[in-house]
């Protein structure tokens, strides 16, 4: 059952009133005196780590064709997690999608987005360039959005089949820098530098200061490289808060970096520690195309910021209906890490 579902029909009322139910209704009269009793107190300003959103697992991606599928599953038995097709970017946008997730080969002229070469290249925006251009024009239209979060995951283990895709050096990444800055001006950036300030450290900064007050960031976008080991260390090389740079990067707990987390599995108390702690997360509902309601359920308990699906709104499991998305629209208030509120305004007003 999508939650989304099963939220509306729970606000419907079709649940029988029950003593469970009048004791939330006690529980909600409380709530209403309390919030009459601390005032202003109550209504603290919402920060960017205090809501979640839905993504998109290769947002990007287009399903092959009938031949050049069954050719890659007389290889591979995992070519069967290339049978979708999602959505152009704005589309998703439109329909609930707050963060992205694309694949990037490094090319001479720039950063193409596909999957693998000759047998996966379907994607519905073929350059990086073309895709941030298709973001930008959306968040124009609609300044008052949530921050957009991509995660960029380099690709280059195809190098030697495919002469087109070139290594990744420290050119390449200042490179990479480089076209998000050209399509996005500093005004519309969350830059690793904005979170830090004067703080010793990004992981300071966030732990101690917390990240910014939504209402600060609202119309921008956000990069994370989703990258560790040689490529991460590279990025990283002489910036160990990441200074100048537009990204920040998958990191982990006591690094100076440490501000963007990545937990692939929900693993619901760990991400909870994490996330109360003052550092970002992003963790998978679904993978592979297989559905696990358990583990989209866990993915969003966990109070994780991101939570990434392969069947977004609008996109259900066409067998099962699974999907995973909210009653209310693109986000939702922090499960974890939202603070009480007396008046719950709207987390993203029209535009």
């Amino acid at each position: 059952m999508a939650v989304g579902r099963h939220i509306r029909r729970y606000r419907a009322g079709s649940r029988p009133f029950s003593r469970g139910s009048a004791w939330s209704w006690r529980l909600l009269l409380g709530l209403a005196v309390l919030c009459r009793v601390l005032g202003a107190a109550a209504e603290e300003p919402i920060r960017m780590n205090q809501i979640q959103v839905v993504a998109t697992h290769n947002s990007y991606h287009q399903r092959p064709s009938d031949f050049v599928l069954s050719v890659a599953l007389a290889v591979t038995d995992g070519a069967r997690a290339w049978d979708y097709s999602h959505a152009p970017l704005d589309l998703q946008l439109d329909w609930g999608v707050r963060s992205f997730e694309l694949d990037i080969h490094h090319k001479a002229d720039g950063f193409a987005v596909f999957h693998a070469p000759y047998i996966d290249e379907g994607s519905s925006c073929p350059t990086l360039i073309e895709c941030l251009d298709t973001v930008r024009a959306w968040s124009l239209a609609h300044p008052r959005h949530v921050p957009i979060i991509f995660l960029l995951e380099i690709k280059d283990e195809a190098i030697a089949l495919d002469p087109r895709i070139l290594p990744i050096d420290a050119g390449a990444l200042d490179k990479l820098d480089a076209e998000i800055r050209s399509v996005f001006a500093p005004h519309e950036l969350i830059a690793p530098d904005d979170v830090r300030g004067d703080a010793a450290t990004l992981e300071a900064a966030v732990l101690e200061r917390g990240w910014p007050a939504l209402d600060d960031v609202r119309g921008r976008v956000m990069f994370v490289l989703h990258e560790i080991g040689a490529t991460r260390d590279l990025y990283t090389s002489g910036r160990p808060s990441l200074e100048g740079r537009a990204m920040f990067i998958r990191s982990q707990e006591g690094r100076d970096d440490a501000a963007f987390l990545i937990v692939d599995y929900p693993r619901v108390n760990a991400i909870q520690r994490l996330v109360s702690k003052g550092y970002m997360v992003r963790t998978r509902a679904d993978a592979g195309l297989r559905v696990d309601a358990d583990r989209r359920d866990a993915a969003l308990e966990s109070g994780a910021h991101v939570v990434t699906t392969d069947f977004p709104p609008r996109r259900p499991h066409e067998e099962t209906g699974y999907t995973v998305e909210f009653a209310d629209g693109p986000v939702r208030r922090n499960p974890v890490t939202a603070p009480p509120a007396c008046r719950v305004a709207a987390l993203e007003p029209g535009p």
